[in-house]
């Protein structure tokens, strides 16, 4: 995508009876395969037989911050992890999970608190300061100090869950127990799967995957999970309602996961194949079109676009991923040369060809306007656009690091505005987005069950203050929302099936 939106982050836990087992080891797996959540830092925190914590967290990538060392001394039969991407608090420190040692407490987190107000009345009356704690930090102090005042970790978690204002998916481990919970509205995912002698949690089913764990469901909306060496047993919270958030079908989760029971990558098949229904090429076009798409997010759509009307596809955009820094001035020149550090081409493949680049959204466009010219330097004959999702109009408050809503492209123009700005000479043919609707019927469930404010604007969980960060975007194109009324869907104490 042109601007790569980053989300807080990746959770993951596992608890066995197994003797032998290291579950650290494990959770270091589930993170690896989850590394695209979060890149900023990782950290592991196991619990020993004695109830003592053992914790590793540093800035980096996964693969960076552990060693064999690392993984043999955070054995133990309970462990929790977490890969950061900051969307609160500063981009270096506040590494996951929080740990509070003297009570023996870990807590990782996936998601955002837009107003924190109550859990710094909480912590300030029991003389906590939280000047220097992002709201994570906050949400961990908050259950030591229940712990503190006498409380089980589940007893704990409940008392402060009216505090979290927010969304959030979350793990924590105190005394031998894994309890895992998740915001009424479960707005970022979270899987229970089975393992030898326990369970596992992860962010997403390929974190349980690799770990050959067997998917049993996802957590509920408001639901609490508690796992100990007896068995799980579920609460609820608070009463539920589904509000996934859709741009993790549109982005954020791998190919080969599964949410609400679906394949993210037919998923994003169907993305194409309704876009294909929505912005097919003319019939003179066809003839001499190739679909290429922007990697990686984006392949999956461009396939079942092309598929659906019977055109090439081919590979032509190279990423490269493990760009870093550039030193050179933004001369013309070398932002030219920064692109092709992140994107290059293979010229046979688009030399004199209509080509038609899918990519999966579009946020600042500040890429693709250099791609479609990089397209035209290779030979192409033409370039249309077509974005496998609606417009971006709206800032994120949910743990998606989003720009503020002035760097919003689809925002601040109209569709015809941004088509105008596709390309510095030759310009773009066609330029056209997924409508919602289009979008929503691609993944076979209602409207109502996801979060689409990034879309709508319409805010599922309040954000307070953050309010008058929002504002009406020049236009409303291809925003017809396919929602039917909202519905809250009451949940029980009984573990429910998943999703279908």
């Amino acid at each position: 995508m042109a601007y790569e939106l980053n989300e807080k982050c990746a959770v993951a836990g596992v608890i066995t009876s197994k003797q032998g087992v290291n579950t650290a080891a494990m959770v270091y797996e589930c993170l690896y395969a989850m590394q695209h959540r979060g890149t900023e830092a990782s950290g592991i925190v196991s619990e020993a037989g004695d109830g003592s914590l053992q914790a590793r967290r540093e800035d980096g990538m996964v693969i960076d911050v552990y060693d064999a060392e690392d993984i043999a001394r955070l054995s133990g039969p309970l462990a929790i992890g977490h890969n950061r991407y900051s969307t609160s608090g500063a981009k270096h420190g506040h590494a996951q999970p929080v740990v509070d040692k003297p009570i023996g407490l870990a807590l990782s987190v996936n998601g955002n608190l837009p107003s924190t107000k109550k859990l710094e009345a909480f912590l300030a009356r029991h003389g906590i300061r939280t000047a220097d704690m992002n709201d994570v930090e906050m949400m961990g102090y908050a259950v030591a100090q229940h712990i503190r005042m006498g409380h089980t970790l589940p007893e704990a978690i409940t008392l402060a869950y009216p505090l979290f204002t927010g969304a959030f998916s979350a793990v924590a481990l105190h005394n031998g127990s894994l309890v895992a919970f998740r915001d009424a509205h479960g707005i970022r995912p979270l899987a229970l799967g089975k393992v030898e002698g326990g369970y596992a949690l992860a962010s997403e089913t390929c974190g349980l995957d690799i770990i050959d764990a067997t998917y049993v469901r996802e957590v509920e909306p408001g639901e609490m999970l508690v796992i100990t060496p007896d068995g799980l047993a579920s609460h609820m919270l608070a009463e539920g309602e589904y509000k996934l958030d859709m741009f993790e079908f549109v982005y954020f989760a791998r190919h080969d996961s599964r949410l609400y029971g679906k394949s993210v990558n037919e998923v994003r098949r169907r993305f194409g194949e309704v876009l294909a229904r929505e912005h097919p090429p003319t019939a003179a076009d066809r003839r001499n079109a190739v679909v290429v798409p922007v990697p990686d997010t984006s392949i999956p759509a461009a396939e079942g676009y092309a598929d659906a009307l019977g055109l090439r596809h081919s590979q032509a955009l190279i990423k490269n991923r493990y760009i870093g820094r550039t030193f050179m001035q933004p001369t013309p020149d070398r932002r030219r040369r920064q692109l092709r550090r992140k994107h290059n081409i293979i010229p046979e493949a688009v030399k004199d060809k209509d080509v038609i680049l899918i990519d999966d959204s579009i946020v600042r466009l500040n890429t693709m306007p250099r791609l479609v010219d990089l397209v035209y330097a290779s030979g192409a004959a033409s370039v249309s656009v077509l974005i496998a999702s609606p417009p971006v109009r709206f800032p994120d408050f949910y743990g998606i690091d989003t720009p503020d809503q002035s760097e919003l492209a689809a925002a601040n123009m109209t569709i015809a505005q941004m088509k105008a700005k596709m390309g510095s000479g030759n310009k773009c043919r066609d330029f056209g987005y997924l409508s919602l609707q289009g979008m929503v019927a691609a993944t076979g469930l209602p409207a109502h069950m996801f979060n689409l404010s990034c879309f709508t604007g319409e805010y599922p969980i309040d954000i307070g203050g953050r309010k008058a960060e929002v504002r009406a975007p020049v236009s409303m194109e291809g925003a017809g929302v396919a929602a039917s009324p909202r519905k809250r869907q009451s949940r029980t104490t009984a573990v429910p099936h998943p999703v279908q």
